[in-house]
Order: structure tokens, then C-alpha cells, then sequence
């Protein structure tokens, strides 16, 4: 790749080990245009390039972003020539955003592609490595296994291309924009979330008595754009890239057009049941839940770019194996996941012994457990981790250079994105997960949610006696978007205040809530998706929860009862009869409120209620029969 000149290349190795250039640009819009000239790092001559002089081993750039800008996905672009073809160890041409690294040129360059090839170069970035305000871009030549020999290659047109995501900015209180009836039966299950929202759309995915269904929704007035089923009975999990919606169930993957579901594409793999879809750059990552592969998938037209087979060697090879992992997260250098193994000896059901007080001793299983980061560009495996010990099944969070997960124990680990080391280890003695990481700030959901700091593991606040969960929650800058059973509640989160709450929502439960293009959207168990913006609600009878209203009849009704009570005995004097015909028509509001409470309440909870309210109808009837049947006997005497 490279014509050498010894003598000058001993001069500049000692003479410009490190050459910085130094450039500005301030943008808060979606293209930050860093440098157009050309540039030579290396370390030798090379007449071919522009400039045909190295110019040093760093290129050095310097950009401003915006402190209100909220990166969603972020690339990093320039053209080059004459950079040594990847993957390779060496001659690694590294590139860093505020000293993390985000990729290597090399990787890009696809093999035998000639120095005299200008090639464009598209390094998809993790928003969490900008800061707001300041930044640094580097880009290192890379240099031979001894550091004697550098790349030289030419770059120019280097720039950054953002997307920016929508600022959540919804303010209290909340009032309902419209609602959805969704067309299958919930029953008294947990309700599903929205599945996905991407370019003004909400996309519902599930399986549904033997079909897999996904449904298109405007996110503006709830209108329905396109709705396609399949009849493979098994779950659909959803991902989205400019304008391509990827639908992944069973070993299938549909790349549909997100406006219209049309289909564009369509790829069936291996026979294993595939899911938890993530895209970074134009790559498709996908993993099965239930088996051992992760794979890694051409966004453009559904090509396998390579597949991963986890195997436990140590388990040997007789008795049977266990896999399962999660869903991964990716950098852009590394596809990092979590699994669980299990190896048991016996292959055949244990019989039942004759005799009952004799019991078979079975083998514990032998499990591990731990993560493992794959290379994003080949699959081969980079680092691993094993747990010491159970671990409670929560999928890995990734924040700038580090991946989170938490022991059984109770402790929450922080381990290098890039070594798989043990960084810092936070201790609560709680049930915990990271839910979201904003500002150096990891949101993290103990019985008492609180938050820690990213790079340390320091607990900064716990909320004692808080109704916020963040697990259910949408998080921002200023507040807390959460639910509980069919209420919304809207915190302070910095304090944990509780800023507003909303009435009740028709349905026992209702699902975490999800935030898009200024609107709160959630679904109950009713089977009723839910929109709500900005603005007031009425007193019980508010667009789209009218029937929630009826939650509000028992109470209303005893009350009207006991004044009716009242100014019957004052304006009566035949109390008895008063008390019979009061005691009767209790039985009948008694039945009313049963069923307007059926709604808000739980299948067994409602059961126990309606027998305890069922035998309390009863004797009350009983009791004002009774006392009518005397109060007509004394009337007629």
C-alpha cells in the first residue's frame, strides 16, 4: 500500500510523532461540515497523495454542539484514499469522539480496493459520546506491531451528520387528543406498550390467536395507515431505518415500507425463532431469545454479513444444553450481550419411583452466565465476561465506554466497552436496573428509585415514599412521565415532586408510556390506546374517558343514598317501611357499583369482591324485606 523512503521516514518518526490540526465549527443543525482540505498522516512521502508530504500521526479537530440538542443517531463521514484495508490489527486507523473510540478507516475500506480509490467512509456514532458544548475528534494513523511503520493515507471532506430526536417538551396537564380501540381482547393481562414510534407513526406489533399482527397508526390523530397479519404464531419484534420498517418473527425478517407496509424485501434464515432487532449504521443485529446465534444483517437488502454460534465447551458431550440471550447493544465496534447456559446430564424423564418416600437424586445443572462483546464487523469475539454467580435476567445497558448490568446480589457493575474489565461496583441491598442514562445521570429503579453517577456508581438521590417507577416510565431533563395501575403521574426529576397526576384511565392497569412528536401515549387494559397533550381535562367527564367516570359511582351513589336516607326519615315517620324499601334499593346500587369497578379491578381481586359484594346483596335484601314487611304491617294497623 505504501512506496517507502527510509531515510525520511526515520526523520519524521522522531521529528512528528504528533501533529495536531486544530479546526472549529458550532452547529445545532443536522450537518457539521469539520474540515474540506485535504490531509496526509503517516509517516513517509508519498507522491500519490494530496499533500504528498505526511503532515503528522493525529489529525486533531475541534466542534461545538448545542446544549439543547438531543442526538437520536449520529454518522461520521469523510472521504479516503490510499488507507489500509480491513479488518487488520495492524495499520489500524483509529478515529475518537472526546477519547473514546468510535471506529477504524480500515474497517470501511472493503479488501483489494487499490490506493489510488478514493472511498467514502460513513462511521455511524453512539449519541451518548457527544458532550453538550465542547468536543474532539481524532483521527490516529495506525502503525505496524513494533510502531516502526504508519499508514499513510490521504482524507478530506470530513464532517458529521446528526439526527436530531424530537425534545420532549410536554408540559402538565395532560388532557386526551384522541384514542384507538384496538382489535383484540386484553382480558386481565398486562397491556402492551407501543411497540414503536418513528417519522410521526406508531407501529403496534403482536401475537394475537395464532396470528402475528402489526398495525400502523398516524401518531398525529390516531387515523389507521396500514395493517398486515401472518399466520406463523409466534411474536414480531420491530426495528426502523429511514423510512424501512423491519419486522423480524419467527426465522424471517420483512423489510416493509413504513408509510404504507408495503413489502420491499424478504429473507427467512435458519429455522431458529429470531428477535430483539437493533440497527446501528446500516446494519441489522438480531439475536434468538431462546437459542444461541446472533447475526449480523446488510439493512439494504437483508444480506447475512456474518452469524454467531455461542457454544459452551467445557460442558462436554453427552446430557443436554440451555441457551438463552438477551437482546444486545452496539457501539459500532461491538455488539455486546448477555446469556445464560445450562448443561444437565440427563437427557430422558426421570420416572417416578415406586416407592414415594424414595426420591431420585438428580445432578444440579451446571449454569454460566456472563457477557460477551462481538467485533460489529466480523463476529469474532473480543472479551467475556462471567458472572460470580446468578445474575437476575435484566438486558446489558450501554452508556458512553461503559455496559452496565446488576448481580443477584443486588450490585450494579460497570465494566469497559472495551476490555469487558470491572470499572466500579455500587452496592444497595436492593432489586435494581438502569433504565436510562441523561447527562452523565444512570436513572436506576430500586423499590426506591434513584440515580447514580454514570462514571462512578455514586448513588446522588433516592425518592423514599416516591410513586415513581422509572421501569415505567419515560424520562427527560424535567420530568418523569410514569404510570401506575390506571393512572398517569408526572414527577420532578430532580426532586421526585409530584407535578400532576391525571384521573382514573377505564381498565385495572395500563402500560408504560411512550413520548413521540409531543403526545403521551399508552394503552389499558381495556384495549384502548390512549393519546394525551397538553391542556386541561374536566371534572369526570373528559374526551375519551367518559367511562371512566363510572369509577366514580359507588361513591357518588352511597352518598346520594345516605342523604336520600336522611331526608326520608325526616319527611316519614314510618321508619321501618322507610328503612326496607332504603335497604332494597342499596342492593341495587350495591350491584351497579360491582360492575362499573369491574373495570379498574384484577380477575381474582374482582372475583373475591363480587362474592363478598354478592353475599352482602343478599343479606341486606333479606334484612330489607324484613323491615318493609313490618313497616306495611304497622301501616296498615
Amino acid at each position: 500500500m505504501r512506496k517507502s523512503s527510509l531515510i525520511l521516514a526515520l526523520f519524521l518518526t522522531l521529528l512528528l510523532l504528533v501533529f495536531p490540526f486544530t479546526s472549529a465549527s458550532t452547529a445545532s443543525a443536522a450537518e457539521i461540515v469539520i474540515d474540506t482540505e485535504h490531509h496526509h498522516l503517516g509517516d513517509n512521502f508519498k507522491e500519490e497523495l494530496s499533500p504528498e508530504n505526511p503532515e503528522g500521526l493525529i489529525y486533531t479537530a475541534n466542534f461545538t454542539l448545542d446544549p439543547s440538542v438531543d442526538i437520536e443517531s449520529a454518522e461520521f463521514k469523510l472521504t479516503g484514499r490510499s488507507v489500509v484495508p480491513g479488518s487488520t490489527d495492524k495499520f489500524s486507523d483509529e478515529v475518537n469522539l472526546n477519547g473514546i473510540e468510535i471506529g477504524s478507516l480500515n474497517d470501511y475500506i472493503p479488501a483489494e480496493t487499490p490506493d489510488s480509490v478514493a472511498v467514502n467512509i460513513t462511521i455511524p456514532v453512539h449519541p451518548s459520546l457527544f458532550n453538550p458544548g465542547n468536543n474532539t475528534l481524532k483521527i490516529n494513523a495506525g502503525s505496524d506491531a513494533n510502531g516502526s511503520n504508519y499508514d499513510d493515507f490521504e482524507f478530506y471532506n470530513v464532517s458529521l451528520h446528526l439526527s436530531e430526536a424530537d425534545p420532549v417538551t410536554l408540559e402538565p396537564p395532560l388532557k386526551v387528543a384522541w384514542t384507538y380501540e384496538l382489535p383484540w381482547e386484553l382480558g386481565y393481562e398486562i397491556p402492551p406498550e407501543v411497540t414503536l414510534a418513528a417519522d410521526g407513526v406508531l407501529y403496534l406489533s403482536r401475537e394475537d390467536f395464532g396470528k402475528t399482527i402489526i398495525i400502523a397508526l398516524s401518531a398525529e390523530t390516531g387515523d389507521l395507515l396500514w395493517s398486515k397479519e401472518w399466520d406463523d404464531e409466534q411474536s414480531v419484534s420491530l426495528g426502523y431505518k429511514d423510512g424501512v420498517l423491519f419486522a423480524v418473527h419467527s426465522s424471517n425478517i420483512d423489510a416493509l415500507d413504513a408509510k404504507t407496509g408495503k413489502l420491499l424485501w424478504k429473507k427467512e434464515y435458519q429455522s431458529s425463532t429470531w428477535g430483539n432487532p437493533v440497527i446501528f449504521g446500516n446494519t441489522l443485529f438480531v439475536i434468538t431469545p431462546y437459542d444461541r446465534y446472533v447475526t449480523a444483517i446488510d439493512v439494504e437488502n437483508g444480506t447475512l454479513k456474518w452469524k454467531y454460534e455461542f457454544n459452551r465447551t467445557d460442558f462436554g458431550a453427552e446430557g443436554s444444553n440451555y441457551y438463552s440471550l438477551s437482546g444486545p447493544v452496539v457501539n459500532g465496534n461491538l455488539v455486546i450481550f448477555r446469556y445464560y447456559a445450562s448443561h444437565s446430564i440427563y437427557t430422558e424423564p426421570i420416572a417416578i419411583p415406586e416407592d414415594p418416600e424414595f426420591e431420585p437424586e438428580l445432578e444440579k445443572p451446571i449454569v454460566k452466565e456472563g457477557l460477551i462483546a462481538l467485533n460489529a464487523h466480523t463476529g469474532e469475539v473480543i472479551w467475556e465476561y462471567i458472572y460470580p454467580g446468578e445474575v437476575l435476567y435484566f438486558e446489558p445497558f450501554l452508556y458512553r465506554d461503559l455496559v452496565y448490568t446488576t448481580l443477584s446480589e443486588r450490585d450494579i457493575i460497570a465494566l469497559s466497552v472495551e476490555s469487558g474489565e470491572e470499572v466500579w461496583k455500587t452496592h444497595n441491598g436492593k432489586w435494581s436496573n438502569v433504565v436510562a442514562a441523561i447527562n452523565g445521570k444512570l436513572f436506576v429503579d430500586f423499590p426506591n428509585p434513584g440515580i447514580l453517577q454514570a462514571e462512578t456508581g455514586e448513588i446522588l438521590n433516592e425518592y423514599h415514599g416516591s410513586k415513581m417507577s422509572f421501569a415505567s416510565s419515560v424520562i427527560s431533563n424535567k420530568f418523569v412521565y410514569s404510570t401506575e395501575r390506571n393512572n398517569i403521574y408526572i414527577f420532578n426529576s430532580s426532586t421526585g415532586e409530584t407535578i400532576w397526576s391525571s384521573s382514573k384511565i377505564k381498565g385495572y392497569d395500563v402500560s408504560k408510556p411512550v413520548l413521540h412528536k409531543g403526545k403521551l401515549y399508552l394503552i389499558s387494559t381495556e384495549g384502548t390506546l390512549y393519546a394525551f397533550e397538553h391542556g386541561e381535562e374536566g371534572m369526570f367527564f373528559t374526551k375519551g374517558l367518559e367511562s371512566s367516570a363510572l369509577y366514580y359511582f359507588p361513591q357518588i351513589a352511597i352518598a346520594l343514598m345516605l342523604v336520600l336516607l336522611i331526608i326520608l326519615l325526616i319527611k316519614v315517620k314510618n321508619r321501618a317501611f322507610v328503612f326496607g324499601s332504603w335497604l332494597m334499593a342499596l342492593t341495587g346500587v350495591i350491584f351497579l357499583s360491582l360492575k362499573a369497578l369491574e373495570p379498574y379491578t384484577v380477575g381474582f381481586v374482582f372475583g373475591f369482591m363480587a362474592a363478598l359484594g354478592f353475599m352482602t346483596m343478599f343479606v341486606i335484601l333479606m334484612t330489607g324485606i324484613a323491615f318493609l314487611v313490618y313497616g306495611v304491617r304497622k301501616r296498615k294497623k
